[in-house]
């Protein structure tokens, strides 16, 4: 089956990925495709939930629908093989599960290619889906002419266009072929992005780039980026006989082949962020009386930062996906020259991924407040309170007690206060929706602006 060793964590994804099968191919044919589509999504996500795959830039998720999700369509591994020789392809049911169904309540349409005569579970499978059908490269049955695939090839067109038009998202891979990781991506079609073209105000088009989806899951970490949404209009295309249009897609194929290769060698330790923040300290030349605001997401997508504090001479030293001790490892390399006035800290939320207790996240905060109050004694430090979300909703109890155990820093220390935040965005214990973006884990401009009246009160006492 393959050579290398499979382990508990490959078997167990295995199972959860057969039993996802089995039980769509016994759902009834008086069942709806609505019905089968969000039953899947629900079955594979539960399948991909251990694994805790990286997903990264879900803060570029479009609120509307009506979404057009491209992605870079990779090889399934054979050992996860679901049937005599069927296999359910893991990326594009990843998307439609742990992105679509996740963020948007509803799977998508995804476009599927026709199965050949003797691929009776391929065909039995996803006919139960009523997704969109085309004529994949290598998988056209003998004796089709090329009127039969033009006729098929304009069904897919209507059939995409009444979709869109019915604010239902489109999952796509414009390659018409799988690839391994290595080889990724394979040469991108025009279909796609001729349709796309042709609508008068043209949909969005969100690009997801994969990596390792091909391998074992024991031995490398699938890994997820969305990218932030376009129009092919920017780059000048403005009709599907556009003489732009095949410049635009080189275009966008040479993006991916850099995302791909980006994402493939970049890591936990965050190297290349940490080095993008290294070329932003040094091209700061004004570092008197800094205010510097430090940790993950929320400070790294703070983009009008400069123009939110005017008066202060801010520096955005945030970095996505950030923990606490990766806070505390870059540290020391980050700050080295510099001597702020005031360090704003945001850190915590991604540590509730890790599983560790509410007391161990408040002991972790507590010690890097004191580690960088002893390199900068004079400093003032705040940290901002862990924001309640919808992605963290089962966890609202242990941020309200990190958020309390932080709290009580403030009676202790001296330098030292706790801005209040996550108060602001609950009420009757809900989740106050219109504070965050679609994914609703990151902060919208509302989001922003409530926080930054927060902090500037605390600056201007």
């Amino acid at each position: 089956m393959c050579s290398k060793t499979i382990v508990k964590r490959d078997q167990t994804f295995l199972k959860a990925l057969k039993k996802s099968y089995k039980k769509i191919m016994k759902i009834s044919h008086g069942a709806g495709f609505l019905e089968v589509r969000r039953k899947s999504a629900k079955l594979i996500k539960k399948a991909f939930d251990p694994l805790k795959v990286e997903i990264r830039g879900s803060e570029h998720l479009p609120k509307d629908q009506k979404i057009i999700f491209i992605y870079n369509h990779l090889h399934n591994h054979p050992y996860f093989t679901v049937g005599k020789t069927f296999q359910i392809t893991l990326d594009s049911h990843f998307i439609s599960s742990k992105i679509l169904y996740k963020y948007y309540k509803n799977p998508g349409t995804r476009v599927v290619r026709f199965s050949l005569p003797e691929e009776e579970e391929h065909r039995r499978y996803y006919n139960k889906f009523n997704f969109i059908r085309v004529f994949a490269k290598d998988f056209t049955p003998i004796g089709f002419t090329k009127k039969q695939i033009r006729a098929t090839n304009e069904e897919f067109y209507n059939k995409a266009v009444n979709e869109l038009e019915n604010n239902t998202n489109l999952v796509f891979s414009p390659e018409g072929s799988s690839y391994y990781t290595d080889e990724s991506p394979g040469t991108f079609r025009k279909g796609i992005f001729k349709l796309a073209a042709s609508f008068k105000k043209q949909p969005l088009i969100v690009p997801i780039v994969l990596v390792n989806f091909d391998k074992l899951p024991s031995e490398h970490s699938f890994k997820c980026e969305i990218k932030p949404p376009f129009r092919l209009s920017e780059y000048g295309v403005d009709s599907p006989a556009s003489d732009k249009m095949e410049e635009a897609i080189e275009k966008i194929q040479r993006n991916y082949a850099h995302w791909i290769n980006e994402l493939k060698k970049d890591n936990i330790n965050f190297e290349r962020e940490i080095g993008i923040l290294k070329q932003k300290i040094e091209q700061k030349k004004n570092k008197k009386d800094l205010v510097v605001f430090y940790g993950s997401s929320t400070i790294r997508l703070w983009k009008n930062m400069a123009l939110d504090f005017p008066d202060w001479n801010t520096l955005n030293l945030g970095f996505g996906g950030a923990f606490i001790h990766s806070m505390d490892h870059y540290f020391e390399s980050l700050f080295e020259d510099l001597n702020p006035k005031s360090i704003i800290l945001y850190l915590g939320g991604n540590d509730l991924t890790l599983g560790l207790s509410a007391q161990k996240i408040g002991a972790a905060i507590a010690d890097l407040i004191k580690k960088i109050h002893a390199k900068f004694p004079k400093s003032k430090i705040y940290s901002i309170a862990i924001k309640p979300s919808i992605e963290r909703a089962e966890q609202l109890e242990k941020i309200c007690s990190i958020n309390s155990l932080v709290q009580n820093l403030s009676t202790s220390l001296s330098y030292f206060q706790q801005i209040e935040f996550y108060e602001h965005l609950i009420e009757k214990k809900e989740i106050k929706k219109e504070y965050l973006l679609q994914d609703g884990l990151h902060l919208n401009s509302k989001g922003y602006e409530l926080l930054h009246s927060l902090v500037r009160k605390k600056l201007e006492q």
